[in-house]
C-alpha cells in the first residue's frame, strides 16, 4: 500500500487522540517499518491492517466502524494532499464514474508499481446507481467511509444497501448507492 495512505493513518490517529495514542498503536502494532512512513514509498498492506486494528481495540472501537471511520478522514485528507483533481467534479456520481479512468489512472502514473483497487459506478438515474469494488485487500468499509466523505464533500447524503461481500464469500463488493442533497439547517 502507498505511503500517502500511511500518512494519512497516522493523521486520522493523531485528530483522534494525539501524538500519545499514535505511540501506543505503532508499540502495541510492532509494524516492521516502525511507523516512518514515505509518501510515494510501497508498503506491505498486513501493516495497515495491523494500525487499524490495534487502533480500534485502543479506541474500543469495532474494526469496520473504524474502517469506515478512517476512510471519511481519507477522501478529505486525499483532497486537501492528493496529486490528482478530485474537486473538479460536481458530485460524488460523476467523481465515481470516472474513478478508474480518470484518477485512479493518475495515481498509476505518478506510482507506477502503485496497487490501486477496482471501482466502477453504473447509474441508474440522476440519484441512484450501483458501485462494485474489486480489491486483494477486501476494506470496503474503507470504501464505503471513502465514499460517504466524497458525498458530504459535495453537499450530499448517500445511503448504501450492501448487497454482496467479499467478507461473505462474493468475488466483489457491490452497493445501491441513492443520492440526495443534504438538507441545510
Amino acid at each position: 500500500m502507498q505511503g500517502v495512505i500511511f500518512n494519512a493513518i497516522e493523521e486520522f490517529v493523531i485528530d483522534l487522540g494525539g501524538m500519545e495514542l499514535w505511540n501506543k498503536v505503532l508499540e502495541t502494532a510492532d509494524v516492521p517499518s516502525g511507523g516512518i512512513y514515505t509518501f510515494g514509498e510501497t508498503y506491505d498492506d498486513q501493516e495497515i491492517v495491523d494500525l487499524a486494528a490495534h487502533l480500534c481495540d485502543a479506541i474500543d472501537v469495532e474494526l469496520a466502524k473504524g474502517l469506515n471511520l478512517f476512510g471519511r478522514f481519507l477522501f478529505g485528507y486525499l483532497l486537501a494532499r492528493g496529486n490528482v483533481q478530485i474537486k473538479d467534479y460536481n458530485n460524488t456520481q460523476a467523481l465515481l464514474s470516472e474513478l478508474e479512468d480518470v484518477i485512479h489512472k493518475d495515481v498509476k502514473r505518478l506510482h507506477p508499481g502503485a496497487y490501486t483497487p477496482f471501482f466502477e459506478y453504473q447509474p441508474v438515474d440522476q440519484e441512484k446507481g450501483t458501485l462494485v469494488y474489486r480489491s486483494k485487500r477486501k476494506l470496503c468499509q474503507v470504501a464505503e467511509g471513502l465514499v460517504q466523505g466524497a458525498a458530504e464533500n459535495y453537499g450530499q447524503d448517500v445511503l448504501f444497501q450492501h448487497t454482496h461481500c467479499m467478507h461473505q464469500d462474493a468475488e466483489e463488493c457491490r452497493w445501491n448507492l441513492q443520492f440526495s442533497k443534504k438538507d441545510v439547517e
